[in-house]
């Protein structure tokens, strides 16, 4: 039998509906959405957060990675079933593309002196620390459920996986965040987003793979 008739085989024969992939997004949003919500009524949002979030530059630390999050799910999700074909990434460049503009057009813009101002260790670390923190639980917990499924390309699924749980605990942490500079969120949320979902990627391969 042809590898890609074994495949089409496959996917006929898995009619569980935890495979679905709405159930298997919805169920990572539910994870991230659990691990926002304890964050913030631990730490609580930052005390101006309405005001905050009619800036437009303030307002896209949230947007961006809740974007790449609902980008991922789906990605992630279809790739659990051997027989779906629509595996293209091009989505993702959207928000890519969006992050690396403003970060080019905020450092054009500022002056030199304001530009990483706002980088400490300590700020870096809590960036780093609670988006990592907050990333775990989703990331766990979808490789455990993506387990159910057979996906072809385990690497990929499982670094969508991560990616899709970090670019979540980004959009939570970020409610909480104060440091409102582009150059600062945009290279830091977008690095620890990166690292969550080479994590991924290891991890999709170890546990994933059929």
């Amino acid at each position: 039998m042809e590898t890609r008739n074994l495949i089409d085989r496959l996917s006929a024969e898995m009619p569980h509906p935890a495979l679905r992939p709405a159930r298997l997004a919805v169920w990572l949003i539910g994870m991230a959405g659990l691990c926002g919500a304890l964050f913030l009524c631990l730490a609580g949002p930052r005390p101006d957060l309405g005001a905050a979030l009619l800036r437009p530059l303030i307002l896209s630390k949230t947007l961006l990675p809740a974007l790449a999050c609902l980008i991922a799910l789906p990605l992630a999700a279809r790739l659990a079933r051997p027989g779906d074909r629509r595996r293209s990434l091009l989505p993702l460049a959207a928000p890519l593309l969006i992050t690396v503009i403003l970060w080019l057009v905020t450092f054009v813009t500022l002056p030199p002196d304001d530009r990483f101002a706002d980088v400490s260790v300590a700020a870096v670390a809590e960036c780093f620390g609670l988006i990592l923190t907050l990333s775990a639980l989703p990331l766990a917990t979808g490789i455990a459920v993506f387990r159910q499924g057979a996906s072809t390309r385990p690497t990929l699924c499982g670094a969508l996986i991560g990616l899709a749980s970090a670019a979540g605990a980004a959009t939570g942490y970020s409610l909480f965040c104060q440091q409102d500079n582009p150059l600062f969120y945009l290279t830091w949320y977008t690095g620890v987003i990166f690292i969550v979902a080479a994590c991924g990627a290891l991890l999709g391969h170890r546990f994933l793979s059929w």
